[in-house]
């Protein structure tokens, strides 16, 4: 009778777990929607309708997890088990929380970091579409470690030893690596501050030419002697650069010598000339024009030329300022005037009467 009993309560048993098991598969659906309700609310006010079932589909695996630890929870209470095995059971249940939130987590950060526009809507953070990778696959990791970590602290394992084997077996790798590493750093930090991108000019201390390519660990830049200079990422986050191509206007920045036999008032129409034309002249930023006499010299008098250009590619720039360059000297000769050269006078008196020297020729020495 007693046994008719046992066997009665456990097929009682059994039924109730396996309804319970139906109600909580019916349920996990639902439970996923809540749990998704929040990400769908951002995607729908961003107009975003196409990711709403995916939004869905990240916490389905993870919903899974963690009805599963209730399934697995509520039926060992069902069955009342032995206390060494509830223990075993809790430890079990709670590693499925666990796991179910590292899965949820690295699910939403691979979903968020997949681009640098994605990661604008769920965050409102902005990187550079080339940092994402790198960004995505860090937190992924990241993610994994301390659920691992966790996971072997619930079992009753001491991890103290297993991180500062990780920080010594770390710190050999990294210095093994460690130019490896600088170049990784020196390439994120070229991609997030961009300098420079891909076909534009720069110039360092090292290399001057046009950026071809920007690697992992260097860049390519081609001379303008056209040999092509690999850089490592690390010397090129640590230097300055000046980019020419980013320039959106170049200085003219000239001293005009004018020979002394000009007198003022040829001067003073010279120079309201040449402050007309730069003036009218298309691509003159207004206002830059600066055109004064500004010193007597020792062979010449000095006019300082002065003006932007609004120009920032240097074949353009070089043209007109070869236009300009010509219309003054058309401007100094047509008043006839003279552009001066550095020279000096040289005059020879007869030093023979002044130092009362001898006619005679010199006797050549014996």
């Amino acid at each position: 009778m007693e046994f008719s009993q046992e066997l009665a309560l456990f097929g009682a048993r059994v039924v109730l777990v396996l309804i319970l098991l139906i109600a909580i598969w019916l349920l996990r659906r639902l439970i996923a929607w809540l749990l998704a309700r929040p990400l769908e609310r951002i995607v729908t006010r961003a107009g975003r309708t196409d990711l709403i079932e995916p939004t869905r589909g990240l916490f389905s695996t993870a919903t899974g997890y963690l009805l599963l630890a209730l399934w697995i929870d509520l039926g060992a209470r069902i069955f009342d088990f032995h206390p060494t095995i509830m223990n075993i059971v809790q430890h079990l249940t709670r590693t499925l929380v666990i796991v179910a939130f590292a899965v949820m987590i690295y699910r939403l950060v691979a979903s968020a970091v997949y681009s640098r526009n994605r990661l604008l809507l769920f965050t409102g953070i902005t990187i550079e579409e080339a940092l994402i990778p790198f960004v995505r696959t860090g937190l992924q990791l990241l993610i994994l470690a301390i659920g691992l970590v966790i996971i072997i602290q619930e079992w009753g394992y001491d991890v103290s030893g297993l991180i500062a084997g990780l920080g010594l077996g770390g710190l050999a790798l990294s210095l093994a690596a460690q130019d490896t590493l600088a170049n990784i750093f020196g390439f994120t930090a070229v991609v997030g501050d961009r300098p420079f991108v891909v076909g534009e000019f720069i110039k360092t201390k090292d290399v001057e030419g046009t950026i071809e390519h920007v690697g992992l660990r260097s860049t390519r830049v081609r001379q303008i002697n056209q040999a092509v200079v690999t850089v490592p990422n690390s010397m090129l986050a640590s230097a300055a650069v000046l980019n020419w191509s980013r320039l959106t206007k170049r200085q003219v920045d000239m001293t005009l010598n004018i020979s002394y036999d000009a007198d003022a008032e040829t001067m003073q129409s010279m120079l309201g000339q040449i402050r007309a034309y730069l003036s009218d002249h298309e691509k003159v930023e207004p206002g830059s024009v600066v055109v004064y006499l500004v010193n007597f010299g020792s062979s010449s008098m000095e006019v300082l030329v002065r003006c932007y250009l609004t120009i920032g590619d240097w074949k353009e720039f070089t043209a007109t300022k070869e236009g300009i360059l010509l219309e003054i000297l058309r401007i100094v000769n047509q008043l006839g005037l003279h552009i001066a050269f550095p020279r000096s006078a040289l005059y020879i008196d007869n030093l023979r009467g002044e130092l009362n020297l001898s006619e005679q020729p010199l006797a050549p020495p014996k």
